[in-house]
């Protein structure tokens, strides 16, 4: 019975701190880490996690983006009112559950993962790697859930394509396309920023024995094929030359 009372608490405490959008999990935080973040994520409450973002990686090309925009729910509603008082200018976001027409948000996705992994693993991201070889669980944003002001969710709607990239060398910004021309660019304020999406590193190595980021896959998902999820230094064989 204790055992039972137990599990119960612990499936309360976790799904505080996460929700479902689109049939994903997303952490719940009252700090927002922006996409694309590199850090540690661990347990900062009865309602939140907290992600100790540690490394932006530095994008030299821009990486495609998958935008949706999804109604808002009662969950989220009650995220966004939690946070609201962390930003006095959010415009208030008005939500009556029994109206058949509900506030929007977005929901923004790393779409182009490889082109991610990549960037990483290019030379400008050298003190990055070594970072992500050193620790053993860190992980990565590359999905973040917020909202816009009504003027920017129309552009959003307006577009067919969206890619992340650096802004004038000092943080992300997000381009707007339609049919191949750039239209707008749009930058996330993090306090707007109600739920975030992590992932974790794969890791391979070369003939050489050099290791690099081979793939970011869900937290709840297994390597594939010769990828580990740590690095692994591999055990000297001994040999005729070795006696």
């Amino acid at each position: 019975m204790i055992r039972f009372l137990l599990m119960l608490v612990l499936v309360g405490f976790v799904s505080c701190n996460t929700t479902r959008i689109k049939n994903e999990s997303y952490a719940v935080s009252n700090t927002a880490p922006e996409l694309g973040s590199v850090g540690f994520s661990e347990l900062g409450g009865i309602r939140s996690t907290k992600f100790e973002v540690r490394s932006i990686p530095k994008l030299e090309s821009p990486i495609r983006l998958s935008i949706e925009v999804v109604p808002f729910n009662k969950r989220l509603h009650n995220i966004y009112k939690s946070k609201s008082k962390y930003n006095q200018d959010q415009s208030q976001v008005a939500y009556i559950d029994s109206l058949p027409r509900k506030p929007e948000l977005v929901t923004i996705r790393v779409l182009d993962i490889m082109k991610l992994v990549s960037e990483i693993n290019g030379e400008h991201n050298q003190e990055l790697v070594r970072f992500l070889k050193d620790t053993e669980d860190s992980k990565v944003v590359t999905g973040i859930t917020c909202y816009f002001s009504q003027d920017d969710l129309v552009k959003i709607k307006q577009s067919d394509a969206y890619y992340i990239a650096h802004y004038q060398d000092s943080k992300y910004a997000i381009s707007l396309y339609k049919l191949g021309k750039k239209t707008d660019v749009l930058f996330v304020n993090s306090l707007n920023i109600l739920a975030y999406k992590l992932s974790k590193f794969c890791w391979g190595v070369t003939e050489r024995g050099k290791w690099y980021v081979s793939d970011i896959i869900n937290l709840n998902s297994s390597c594939k094929g010769k990828t580990e999820k740590q690095i692994v230094e591999k055990k000297h064989e001994n040999n005729l030359f070795d006696l």
